[in-house]
């Protein structure tokens, strides 16, 4: 499962390490669209936090006349199914942080999203996991292995932006709370790969090149059934253990 992040890049940062090619094989960075101010960067990010999603834009405008045009919109971490009539969402009785890749087409919550094309990227640095151990919980970071092969002519002047963030599966709902359209977001998880399987028994379903996110996102033209070939385990994480300072959920620095 997935229940903390690290998302330490700035904004702008951000759509810098999403960098992709369009079907013409011009390099574009995704702009931000919605909720850039209410994103801020973290060491220890849990639910009910902004994060960064990636989704197709056509999901915001039907005016939209560029195929497979990538945004970046700021979600809160938590689904809130379209059903959900509470006045307070962060008081929901029941947890959407993580959707299981097993059970997600038959839940009305994540099946309704998914019928209608709502799949996202999340974004982050790395994520966290906990083993248990005669001395308390330790925590690990996990992350997608970094390119240490650039040169000087292919790196930016910002090393932040050479960053290879994680790109995991989500399903993302639009609902109308507090007067105001609220973007919410789940990770989809699958069973650990054999790899990963000793630090946890599931773990995020990853996107793991820009074939993958381009295919997860593009809703019109592969439809569900084909992009659920994507959601699978995958061996593609790096990891090492960290402070338990991270233990605490109101603890941010990097420690």
């Amino acid at each position: 499962m997935c229940g903390r992040t690290a998302c330490t890049l700035n904004a702008d940062d951000i759509s810098k390490s999403s960098r992709y090619r369009d079907k013409s094989g011009k390099e574009k960075d995704p702009e931000w669209k919605l909720n850039k101010d209410k994103y801020n960067p973290s060491y220890n990010k849990a639910p009910q936090s902004y994060c960064p999603i990636l989704i197709n834009e056509k999901h915001l405008s039907d005016n939209v006349k560029v195929e497979n045009n990538r945004v970046i919109v700021g979600m809160r971490w938590g689904l809130v199914p379209n059903w959900f009539t509470g006045e307070n969402v962060n008081k929901m009785s029941f947890s959407m942080n993580n959707a299981r890749s097993d059970t997600m087409l038959e839940k009305r919550s994540y099946n309704i999203p998914l019928r209608k094309g709502q799949r996202c990227v999340v974004l982050a640095d790395g994520f966290y996991e906990w083993n248990t151990t005669k001395d308390g919980k330790q925590p690990y970071y996990i992350y997608f292995p970094q390119d240490l092969t650039k040169t000087a002519e292919t790196a930016s002047e910002n090393v932040e932006t050479d960053k290879k963030l994680l790109t995991m599966a989500g399903i993302f709902e639009k609902t109308f709370h507090d007067g105001e359209d609220l973007y919410s977001f789940t990770i989809i998880t699958v069973d650990s790969h054999p790899q990963f399987s000793w630090l946890h028994h599931r773990m995020p379903a990853m996107l793991v090149n820009d074939d993958e996110i381009r295919d997860w996102l593009d809703h019109e033209n592969i439809p569900l059934a084909k992009a659920v070939e994507l959601i699978a385990p995958k061996d593609c994480l790096a990891w090492h253990s960290v402070s338990k300072f991270v233990n605490n959920s109101r603890n941010n620095g990097p420690q």
